[in-house]
């Protein structure tokens, strides 16, 4: 899969990576949305990291897969959600939390609107 990194300037870099497997009590989410906020330029720019990485963090799209012990979500769900921080969310899948998942109806849009 792609995914994007941002690094300080902000610079943004398309790099290859894998699909990440969901660990129990997370969810794959094949992502249609990313949110962008400021945090996700300004991280790279007052806290550089030595490693770049994938800074975004809300996201929409369909379930892909469940780790283990997930039960409220299927595989084609819609979804949005919000990976607390730990970064993942600029790529064609993500894994969330499932507490951090939540169901969008099929009358909202994948952008919230």
């Amino acid at each position: 899969m792609k995914e994007a990194v941002i690094t300080v300037g902000p610079k943004v870099t398309i790099r290859d990576a894998s699909i990440p497997t969901p660990e129990p009590g997370w969810v794959l989410i094949k992502v249609v949305y990313a949110g962008s906020n400021p945090k996700d330029w300004k991280v790279p720019e007052w806290m550089p990291d030595p490693i770049p990485r994938n800074q975004g963090n809300d996201i929409a799209g369909f379930v892909e897969a469940v780790g283990e012990g997930v039960t409220e979500f299927r595989v084609g769900d819609r979804v949005a959600a919000f990976l607390n921080m730990e970064g993942g969310g600029y790529a064609e899948y993500a894994v969330a939390r499932a507490h951090t998942t939540f169901f969008l109806p099929k009358n909202v849009s994948f952008q919230g609107q």
